[in-house]
């Protein structure tokens, strides 16, 4: 699908952490051509940029400015990769900063957009253009199943209806009470593995997998 001989291979949030650990390890491997940096920070992603390249003797990566708390960021983001990507990796979330449960300009919480809403649209975009020729990959996190020593609920619903699960994308779920942070960020990731384990049994290539 890629457009250069080889790999090509997008990854959100990889500037630092995990990301960028998987953009030096992606880049050790001889089939990789191109290796997209989607950061939302320019100058940040220019520096983890060159150290990869320090670290990786290669000059293989490309920088994509991408807030995925913000669509309009990831549709432009989109929109300014070159080709087709043989493969996603959706690593950008965790607890959403400052404020995490204000709403975004689309209308769910930070926390909610910045974990699963942003890397809904990027992939559903690029599947819709037939832009992905091999696998996606959503970054998961303990705190789907609850984690007790640190204080991490299990997340449970009812019913997974539609109308349950939007509660929790527009933080309503939490209406007349404190909103539980933690609570909310492993509500996020069950969603995100949800969506994801749909997308495995819907795509009849198999481009996509939790």
């Amino acid at each position: 699908m890629s457009t250069l001989p080889g790999k090509t291979v997008l990854i959100t949030g990889a500037n630092a952490g995990i990301g960028k650990d998987v953009a030096r390890q992606l880049a050790l491997r001889p089939e990789m051509a191109r290796i997209y940096l989607a950061c939302r920070n320019q100058d940040r992603a220019t520096t983890a940029k060159a150290e990869l390249e320090a670290a990786t003797g290669r000059s293989i990566f490309d920088i994509i400015v991408m807030d995925v708390a913000d669509l309009g960021s990831v549709r432009a983001g989109l929109a300014a990769i070159n080709g087709s990507l043989d493969a996603l990796v959706m690593n950008a979330g965790g607890i959403g900063g400052k404020t995490p449960m204000d709403l975004t300009a689309d209308g769910a919480t930070y926390m909610f957009a910045s974990n699963v809403l942003g890397h809904a649209v990027l992939l559903e975009g690029l599947l819709t253009e037939d832009r992905l020729g091999e696998v996606a990959v959503f970054a998961g996190s303990e705190a789907a199943r609850g984690v007790p020593k640190m204080r991490m609920k299990r997340p449970s619903f009812v019913s997974t209806s539609a109308d349950e699960l939007a509660t929790v994308i527009d933080g309503s779920y939490f209406a007349g009470g404190k909103p539980a942070v933690n609570l909310a960020y492993g509500q996020a990731k069950l969603i995100g593995i949800l969506w994801m384990a749909y997308l495995a049994r819907n795509t009849p290539t198999g481009d996509s997998s939790a």
